[in-house]
């Protein structure tokens, strides 16, 4: 018995294509795995030296608490560590900002308005009451 797939037109046409294909992404596929495990290896190995850099500051920062000069340090072989330890950041002062000081406003010019009678001199309309 068939099925409706094995009957659909083009299949056979489509058969080379799709071996020349998977023939090609087989060789694109082949480079993957040892990159796969590359990445393995690098990401446990980052996480060794980060591990060590949180050691390495810790006792380099002892080894300076003790009187070790970075020189001495230094020539030992011990190179300041990037990370230091947790505690109280090197150098976090807050500083002022050195800003230019804003332009001066500009003169106040009087707004436009309808002066007083008092302002103007001329006397102010009576009013009629009855």
């Amino acid at each position: 018995m068939t099925t409706p797939a094995d009957n659909s037109p083009g299949t056979d046409a489509q058969s080379p294509i799709l071996a020349t294909a998977k023939e090609l992404l087989a060789t694109r596929m082949s480079v993957i795995p040892p990159l796969a495990e590359s990445i393995a290896e690098r990401k446990r190995l980052q996480a060794l030296l980060d591990a060590n850099e949180k050691t390495y500051g810790a006792n380099y920062a002892d080894a300076a608490a003790a009187g070790w000069t970075p020189e001495e340090l230094r020539q030992m072989g011990a190179e300041e560590p990037t990370r230091r330890p947790q505690g109280r950041p090197k150098g976090t002062r807050t500083r002022k900002s050195r800003t230019t000081p804003a332009p001066a406003p500009a003169p106040a010019t009087p707004s436009p308005r309808t002066p007083d009678s008092a302002e103007s001199g001329t006397p102010a309309p009576a009013s009629t009451a009855s």
